[in-house]
């Protein structure tokens, strides 16, 4: 019953277990032994354990095995070979069997098969190649650092990035006071990081080894080593240098395409007035000289119509007439041109001592002929010598626009 029981308990372990006598020739092997080789019970008792080796091992390790075993108890790795002489790799580990008086009566193997643990290892290997590859080629910064500002593991792209010689050279600067502009954007950082565990596209403002500018995005994770439990930071840099200056240059032109708006729409605005200070002009000059073209050509016409009967004193009496609507026609069409540089602004102010008096009294003049047509008398109470400091040519443009709108807008 013991027996049973000890032998369920040996079919139930999952590894292979055989017993071999001193001559190394198997005297018993366990269920998962069987299936793992793929004979029965009854084709391996009584044969030598070397039927299970091949000859991919080294001979000096198969020679090995046998007195070691004898002596201490062996283990390694070997390979054997399946019934169907598939070949596989096992960890094998050997002990001898003693009976109650320390007589040696057998040889104890326990086999583990390597063949997932291979495939294992295989994917592991793979993936930290991968990875291996990943921190070296990675053109953005890979690192560890501790919480006080020291890169304890850093990928070429990171030293690079921080302008140092070398990995070494970069593992002896303290990051705060070498790097960082304000000791207090390091702080906020930390801040964050502790209280979220991460950070994702934080952007920081860093100097170089050479004291060059960057601007940094940086994503990181709170991490605790396996063995020693102390906290520390892996993440990734991002150098967008470049995109925020470029980001700076299209501001820049914004606000210049802007400014160009501006000033566009202020010279169109501009030029409306522009126009419209030339169509009143226009309309002046077709309402001002109309008065005084008609005084003239009605002087001229009744002079060569009646030249024959008008004495010498009447001819000079009417020429003279002419002589002074030319001079008021003259003086007119200055003030206009003089309102015009006014209006678009291309006149000078030239102040000067004269008399106001005599000005009114010249634009009365030469507006008197529009004020008779509409029956209208013009009084100058301004007293003589009346001085002041002022443009000349201003003052008359004033004063005859005034008094043009007065005549216009005053009924007969």
């Amino acid at each position: 019953m013991q027996i049973d029981f000890l032998e369920y308990i040996l079919d139930s372990i999952s590894e292979g277990i055989s017993v071999t006598d001193m001559n190394d020739n198997i005297i018993y092997v366990n269920k998962s032994f069987c299936d793992l080789y793929g004979y029965t019970e009854d084709e391996l008792v009584g044969k030598s354990i070397s039927m299970l080796r091949t000859s991919s091992n080294d001979p000096n390790i198969v020679k090995e095995i046998l007195p070691k075993t004898i002596k201490k108890g062996w283990q390694g790795r070997i390979f054997n070979k399946k019934k169907d002489g598939t070949e596989f790799l096992i960890e094998l580990r050997t002990s001898i069997v003693t009976d109650n008086k320390n007589n040696s009566i057998a040889l104890l193997g326990i086999a583990h098969d390597l063949t997932e643990d291979i495939q294992k290892e295989k994917i592991l290997e793979a993936a930290e190649n991968k990875y291996q590859k990943l921190f070296y080629n990675l053109k953005d910064a890979i690192f560890e650092s501790t919480p006080e500002g020291r890169i304890i593991d850093i990928n070429p792209s990171g030293v690079e990035l921080f302008g140092c010689k070398s990995k070494e050279e970069l593992l002896e600067v303290d990051l705060i006071s070498q790097f960082y502009f304000n000791p207090d954007d390091r702080a906020k950082l930390k801040e964050r990081l502790e209280s979220k565990g991460f950070v994702k596209n934080y952007e920081i403002r860093i100097k170089n080894m050479i004291g060059k500018e960057l601007f940094i995005l940086e994503t990181a994770f709170v991490e605790y080593d396996e063995k020693t439990n102390k906290k520390f930071y892996r993440g990734i840099l991002r150098d967008i240098t470049e995109e925020k200056r470029a980001e700076k240059r299209y501001n820049e032109y914004i606000h210049e395409l802007a400014e160009a708006n501006k000033k566009l729409h202020e010279s169109q605005n501009d030029l409306k007035k522009l126009n419209a200070s030339k169509d009143r002009l226009f309309s002046i000059i077709a309402h001002d000289l109309r008065s005084p073209f008609t005084s003239l050509i009605g002087l001229s016409q009744f002079l060569i119509e009646d030249i024959e009967d008008l004495t010498r004193s009447e001819i000079k009496d009417f020429s003279t007439k002419i002589n002074e609507a030319s001079k008021n026609i003259f003086t007119l069409l200055e003030n206009l041109l003089q309102w015009s540089r006014i209006q678009t602004g291309r006149i000078e102010f030239d102040p000067e001592d004269f008399d106001l008096k005599q000005i009114v009294d010249n634009s009365i003049n030469l507006l008197e002929g529009n004020a008779y047509t509409k029956e209208i008398q013009i009084i100058n109470n301004i007293a003589n010598s009346t001085y002041v400091i002022a443009d000349k040519q201003m003052i008359s443009s004033v004063v005859q626009n005034l008094l043009s709108n007065a005549i216009k807008f005053t009924n007969n």
